[in-house]
């Protein structure tokens, strides 16, 4: 017994539905996973070029940098709630 033409192409016709109702769902959820791939490889991306990108601050001597991360720890300590250590 041979297949014809038209068996075979109710056959495909038959597989893509039943691979379209089991891909289709599964196409955004692969579109969301790709795009948080993507944001997350540019956070570590901006992570590694440095966190400090103003000129003025690079300016500063070693003694004015550390005051003002000090500061600026200190303010950020307060806004979240949390007593540094001293």
């Amino acid at each position: 017994m041979s297949l014809t033409s038209e068996d075979l192409l109710q056959i495909r016709q038959l597989f893509n539905e039943a691979f379209d109702d089991k891909i289709a769902p599964l196409a955004g959820e692969i579109e969301a996973l790709r795009n948080d791939i993507k944001e997350i490889y540019n956070m570590i991306t901006e992570l590694q070029r440095g966190t400090v990108t103003d000129a003025s601050f690079q300016k500063l001597t070693l003694e004015e940098k550390l005051l003002r991360l000090n500061a600026e720890l200190l303010t950020a300590a307060k806004q979240a709630g949390v007593t540094l250590p001293r």
